[in-house]
């Protein structure tokens, strides 16, 4: 279905953010890797359960006792790639695109990111992201399979994050699918959390 409106790299992303809460990655792999390791419950926001075509914004949902929300000015849009999978956009060119969840919990957020057209097709661009917390993060997207996510270490939360395409021409669509969160882990967890960060410890034998 088509909205009717009138640089491809690989970025090295291992980085903590300038409030040393939050630690970036670009793979799906890593991202999970770090959600393990701070024993968070990782869950997925099902897009399937919306309707594909133009969504007034906001866009509502709750996932394991989680509200979130997904708001652009001048409205959202439910597309499908070519692959099959659902994806989330904005309705207008060039607008924000921003998740928030209305928890304290939230330890962890990520997406595949990338940009569309007009005809649902992903296109080469640089996608700008900002996080609650001020870190920004600018990365070359031109594949529906870029991943990016932020894995707190324990001390700051994610209540929410914001896409843009950053000097990518007119008739780009800042656009994400396989969105997923962490949940708080437990207390224990926390402690150890707050003691190591995600530094692994082997015990000496």
């Amino acid at each position: 279905m088509l909205r009717q409106t009138c640089l491809v790299a690989a970025t090295a992303f291992v980085a903590s953010s300038a409030q040393a809460g939050l630690t970036g990655v670009n793979s799906l792999s890593l991202y999970q890797d770090l959600v393990g390791f701070g024993a968070f419950t990782d869950q997925t926001i099902d897009l399937n359960a919306f309707s594909v075509g133009v969504v007034t914004s906001p866009l509502q949902g709750s996932t394991a006792g989680t509200d979130w929300s997904a708001s652009a000015l001048g409205g959202l849009y439910l597309g499908t790639l070519a692959s099959g999978d659902r994806y989330l956009s904005t309705f207008a060119s060039n607008r924000e695109l921003t998740i928030t969840f209305d928890g304290s919990g939230v330890m962890a957020f990520g997406a595949n990111t990338f940009l569309t057209n007009q005809g649902d097709d992903v296109i080469s661009g640089s996608v700008r992201m900002k996080l609650s917390d001020g870190t920004t993060f600018i990365a070359s997207v031109g594949s529906e399979s870029s991943f990016y996510g932020w894995v707190s270490d324990g001390d700051v939360t994610i209540t929410s994050v914001t896409y843009r395409p950053f000097l990518s021409g007119t008739g780009s669509f800042a656009s994400l699918s396989n969105l997923r969160f962490a949940l708080i882990p437990s207390s224990g967890a926390l402690a150890i959390l707050a003691l190591g960060g995600f530094v692994a410890v082997r015990a000496r034998p």
